[in-house]
Formats: C-alpha cells, structure tokens, sequence
C-alpha cells in the first residue's frame, strides 16, 4: 500500500513538472549540470549536437561529464568547445560497475588518463553495499584512487550508496585533502544522515542529482505534491546552502536496464532540469544562486573558470 501511494505521488510529481517544463527550462538563471554522463549506450539514440541543445536549451553554463567508456566523455567535451569539464571513469569493460576496485589495472589506467592532462577528475565511482568491499579499512583500489585525486589536486565524484553514512564515513574521513562530491546525495539517504557525514567530512559535497520524480525520488522523495522541498529536506539545504551542487544524471532508461539497451536519459534532461529549477524558486535568491552556479564554481575551482571563459566566447 505504501509502495502504490508512493508511485501514485511520484507520477503527480512527474505531471506536475511537465506542466512547468516550458516555462522553467528557459529564460531562468544558468545552472551548472555536474552530473553528466554521455555513454556508448546512448551515443546510439544521442549524438552529441542533440545532447548539447539539451544543455544549450535549459541554459547550462557549464557541465562536468564521465563517461563509459571514458573517451566517449572527451567527444562530448570536443564537439562543446571546452564549457563541459571531462572526469575519468576507470571502468575498462561496460559491466565494471559492481566490481572495478579489484580491477589492478584500474590505478595505472587512472593515472596515465590524469597525466594526459585530458581529464579534470576522477569518477563516478560506485560503492554499493552488498558489492562494494568494506570501508572500515583501506583498500589497495579505492584507496588509491582517492591518492592519485590528492597528488594530482582534483576532485573524486563517488557513488557510495548504503542504508546508512556510516558506510561511507570511514573513506572520507581517510581522505580529508580530497574534495569529493557525493553523487546523489547518497541515493536513498534521508537528509538527516547525508548531514551526519556532511558535518564531519568538511571535504565532502553532494549533487542532487537523480533525486528526481523518475529515480531515487519514487520511494524517496525530496519535494511534497506542489513540487516545494519537503520540510527536512528545506532544513538540509538551509544548513548546508554552500556545499549543495545539481545535476542532470541522463542516464535514465525505457524498462529495465541492461548494457545491450539504448539508453534514453538525454530524451528527460529538461524534465529533470525543470524539476530541481521548481525547489529552488522555493528557496531565497542567494541561495538559489549558490545552488545553481556558485557552489560548483568553488567547487571545481579553476577549471570551472575555464569552462565558463570558453562558454561566454562562444556565445
């Protein structure tokens, strides 16, 4: 019963934001879309003009992308003229996801892409629980991805999704010189547990991308039925306003996943968009800012400036 009323509440959401999509996906504030994927699997339905008038028609100022495999990101980051900022995705076969830190080849590969001076980051790199190894302890792969992010001075976006922050706390707290953005915000979490980590892993941000109505957002939902943040979630974003950055995550596919499908994530970027556009014009103007722009411009630092200077000479 609780599961059908959920479902029942995500397909409003989702109704509801189809209805604002013509009017939030243009003419409002630029956002930056920190969670970017272009993929083998959607190059067959996507080709790169088509997903950069997604992002070009939803007023993207600039992007952060990875990709599987990760050239498929440096074709995307090419055909745009240097607005999207290319991260390394250390999978070396499609289906790596659930198992690439026992992969030895993984830190040499890693290394050699952040020497090539072609790659701005690390990531995304998933830590499931169930999959993922412990975290309590250091680990030969993972742990030295975090290294490598530390002796080339850039951010990690990692993946780490379990029932609760502990899973994760142990890494982060490893790593306090690397800047790492907590994809999703660690997925299920409810707000009060991705803030237990926050507070103790100042190193740490989050993206809250894929908490929309098509995803983590069905069975745990960020907004109420008029697409305002709910009252904790408002309370989480107040709290933590300068280390919350969004994302389209276009990864979103027809039916049941799986490698050999097509994947049509870029057909629902301006849906998605529209829906993290609806809960920030809840939220005051400063913060609205932070939010869109101003987080992943201190963020990603320098090469945020970069992507922007060559976004404006573009224009």
């Amino acid at each position: 019963m609780k599961k059908t009323a959920l479902k029942n509440k995500a397909v409003f959401i989702m109704f509801l934001v189809l209805l604002c999509t013509d009017l939030l996906a243009s003419g409002d504030i630029p956002i930056a879309d920190v969670h970017i994927h272009y993929n083998i699997d959607q190059a067959e339905v996507t080709d790169t003009e088509d997903a950069l008038k997604q992002l070009n028609d939803n007023n993207v100022l600039f992007g952060v992308i990875s990709s599987k495999p990760p050239a498929m990101a440096l074709e995307l980051v090419e055909a745009a003229g240097g607005w999207i900022i290319p991260f390394y995705m250390p999978y070396l076969e499609p289906d790596r996801k659930r198992d690439w830190y026992f992969d030895k080849r993984v830190l040499p590969a890693s290394r050699k892409a952040l020497e090539s001076g072609r790659f701005m980051g690390l990531g995304e790199l998933h830590l499931i629980v169930g999959y993922a190894p412990t975290l309590k302890k250091p680990q030969e792969v993972i742990d030295g991805m975090l290294a490598l992010a530390k002796e080339f001075d850039v951010p990690v976006n990692i993946h780490a999704e379990a029932s609760s922050h502990l899973y994760f706390l142990p890494l982060c707290k490893r790593h306090p010189e690397v800047k790492i953005q907590w994809a999703h915000a660690g997925s299920p979490l409810p707000p009060h547990e991705v803030a237990s980590l926050l507070r103790v892993c100042p190193n740490v941000w989050v993206d809250l991308s894929a908490r929309d109505h098509m995803r983590y957002g069905q069975m745990y939902p960020i907004i109420d039925e008029k697409g305002d943040l709910l009252p904790e979630w408002n309370k989480f974003v107040i709290e933590f306003q300068d280390r919350i950055m969004i994302g389209s995550d276009p990864t979103y596919l027809e039916g049941e996943s799986s490698w050999e499908m097509a994947n049509t994530g870029w057909n629902h970027v301006t849906e998605v968009i529209a829906f993290h556009r609806r809960w920030m014009d809840g939220l005051p103007a400063e913060i609205r800012t932070k939010i869109a722009t101003e987080n992943a411009r201190k963020f990603y630092g320098e090469v945020a400036e970069q992507a922007i200077r060559a976004r404006r000479s573009g224009q």
